[in-house]
């Protein structure tokens, strides 16, 4: 039997992002985010089918809030770039503005809607925002539902696990570090 207050820290709690304890697990959000590729990558997943940067953006939106998931969601792209060499450099000024709209949007309407509910509309509207940045760059190439055909359906299981599981890795982490 889940508790309630589980039940309200997955749709309706979030953490300050001000403390100390606060800013260490944003520390660690963003550590793990950039595991993540490394270790996905080298379980032979492709990006496009595990997503990895995105799970941690979208968790610090939803336990943190939109400031939080916005600026991680930024640097992330960013700081594994610095790194790793990853992602590309051509890809890198469109996942910026995709990745932080995650974290943003999630962050956002955790608390208007349900952390479900955030969570897929900030991945529409990632995905929308680096879709516009690709077709002006002039790399679309293709109709506009052949690439998201192509790029969007091989991650739909990733996209509909991060709906169906964070909410919930979510409250348990708040709920973790309350106590």
């Amino acid at each position: 039997m889940v508790s309630a207050g589980f039940i309200n820290d997955v749709t309706f709690g979030q953490l300050s992002a001000k403390t100390t304890k606060a800013v260490l697990g944003q520390c660690l959000f963003l550590t793990l985010a950039l595991v993540l590729p490394t270790l996905t990558h080298r379980l032979g997943f492709s990006y496009l089918i595990a997503q990895p940067m995105h799970w941690m953006i979208l968790l610090a939106g939803l336990t943190y809030g939109a400031l939080s998931g916005m600026i991680i969601g930024a640097l992330i792209p960013v700081v594994s770039f610095l790194i790793s060499g990853m992602p590309v450099p051509m890809m890198l000024p469109l996942m910026i503005p995709e990745l932080a709209i995650y974290g943003l949007l999630t962050g956002l309407l955790k608390n208007k809607i349900t952390a479900f509910g955030s969570l897929a509309v900030a991945l529409i509207a990632g995905r929308i925002v680096f879709l516009i940045l690709f077709a002006i760059s002039g790399r679309l190439n293709v109709p506009v539902l052949e690439y998201a055909q192509i790029t969007w359906l091989p991650g739909l299981g990733a996209v509909l696990l991060q709906i169906a599981l964070l909410p919930f890795l979510a409250g348990l982490y708040i709920k973790f570090v309350k106590d």
